[in-house]
């Protein structure tokens, strides 16, 4: 059985049926509740609607405001207890968010509130750095903390206003700051760590263009599942090098040089080893790339 309802976002006329939860709109292709399309808002006392907003926008600057060093636990066997940590912690904020969307007249304008709120929030901060170098530290910080910890927990969220607040947000951040920062969920980043992706490898190669599924990613990632990481020493290695490569990228990131480092790196240690598998040198490509995890140590680690 269908009835008439509205589109909250385009405001067309559409046709509900009663039997889901969620539809999207045939005219502007946004996923809407059924419930909010038939104008069934629950009713709420301004108190309780007021509490929640002001909970959730004073959460949101705070989060920006007291940001500290998120970058340090990022690591194999610690990221996944503080992620646990943050998204608990942040949980009654999430909540509140989500509250002023189900009962606002503008869920639109809601998300556009919570963005503004976290851009100010972050300009403010990043104002009180007098020095380029300091601020360039500080905006890397704040995205570390957007795309590692608050999209990842905002997505975690079973919340209508999860997915398009989680959009905006990185349209709104990268655009203000002209960064670049991704949507990843937690599970993504997480698994990351397991699946052993080629950090450092991966880097190069969007800093030269090449793209997540190159040849030089997908040859190496292969060298390392069927040859390396199958003999005890090349285990070993494989191991060393994913504990510190998240660690590495940042650092390197850090530097105003990265992109000469990233092709020096390419041209000094990726190159030479891909020649190396191409030419079934595996035993060569081996030392090549345990040369380039003691330079890497030597140069990043200490």
């Amino acid at each position: 059985m269908f009835r008439e309802g509205t589109c909250p976002k385009c405001h067309e006329k559409i046709q509900v049926p009663d039997d889901r939860k969620k539809i999207i709109c045939m005219y502007c292709g946004e996923e809407i509740s059924v419930s909010r399309a038939l104008g069934e808002q629950k009713e709420t006392s301004s108190e309780a609607y007021t509490e929640n907003q002001n909970h959730a926008l004073e959460g949101l600057n705070d989060l920006i405001r007291t940001c500290h060093k998120p970058m340090q636990n990022f690591k194999r066997d610690l990221y996944e207890g503080v992620f646990d940590t943050f998204y608990a912690s942040h949980r009654h904020m999430l909540e509140a968010m989500e509250y002023v969307y189900q009962y606002t007249d503008d869920p639109d304008n809601w998300l556009q509130k919570m963005t503004e709120c976290i851009l100010n929030a972050a300009g403010d901060d990043l104002d009180t750095y007098r020095f380029k170098g300091q601020k360039s530290q500080r905006l890397l910080d704040h995205n570390f903390l957007l795309s590692v910890y608050l999209i990842p927990a905002v997505l975690k969220y079973p919340a209508e206003m999860s997915e398009p607040f989680a959009d905006l947000l990185i349209a709104s951040w990268n655009d203000t700051f002209h960064t670049s920062i991704g949507k990843a969920r937690y599970d993504d980043i997480n698994n990351g760590f397991r699946r052993k992706l080629c950090y450092i490898t991966t880097a190069v190669c969007e800093y030269l263009g090449h793209g997540s599924d190159c040849y030089e990613l997908q040859l190496l990632k292969d060298y390392r599942d069927h040859y390396l990481d199958i003999t005890p020493q090349g285990h070993a290695l494989v191991e060393e090098y994913y504990n510190i490569a998240p660690t590495i990228v940042k650092r390197i990131n850090r530097q105003p040089d990265r992109s000469r480092v990233y092709q020096r790196l390419y041209e000094d240690y990726l190159l030479p080893c891909i020649r190396c598998i191409e030419a079934k040198d595996y035993e060569a490509c081996m030392v090549g790339y345990r040369e380039m995890v003691l330079a890497l140590k030597e140069a990043y680690m200490n």
